[in-house]
Parts: structure tokens; C-alpha cells; sequence
């Protein structure tokens, strides 16, 4: 036996949608919701995961190049030569 009630939620939430959808007049009630993270769910696939990866690769190529070691010359106060 579970001792705490949390570990029982997921079959909570599979048997109330069963029961929801199985009923005809709840089905119709909840089928504009369940349409409703469908979509939501297609949005971030289409729009989000893209950014998220490009974002990923963008921090990549940066941290790539900022970590890179610079010689010392470039490090050093530029002289001026006289001409003269």
C-alpha cells in the first residue's frame, strides 16, 4: 500500500479522463480542452522547440569562440612607431 497519496495521482488522473471521455455528455464538455493542449502542444513543436534550439546552438558557437586563448601580442598596449 502507497503511503503517500501523490504516488496514486497518475492513476487518478488515466481513470477520470476514462471516465470523462467515456461519458457522452462529459466527452463533449472536455473535448474543446483536450483540443485545446493539442494545439498547444503542436504550437510549441512548430514554434518553440526551434527556438530553443537555436538558442542552444547559439550559446555553444559563443561560449566556443569567447573561450578561446588570445596570444599575447594581441594582449599587449599597441606602439606607436615615430616616423621620423
Amino acid at each position: 500500500m502507497a503511503r503517500y497519496l501523490y504516488i496514486w495521482m497518475p492513476v487518478f488522473v488515466v481513470l477520470g479522463t476514462f471516465f470523462v471521455l467515456t461519458s457522452s455528455v462529459l466527452a463533449l464538455i472536455a473535448l474543446p480542452f483536450v483540443l485545446l493542449f493539442v494545439l498547444a502542444g503542436i504550437a510549441w513543436i512548430i514554434v518553440g522547440v526551434p527556438y530553443v534550439l537555436g538558442r542552444a546552438v547559439n550559446r555553444r558557437w559563443h561560449a566556443r569562440h569567447d573561450g578561446s586563448a588570445q596570444p599575447a601580442a594581441a594582449l599587449a598596449p599597441i606602439e606607436r612607431r615615430e616616423r621620423g
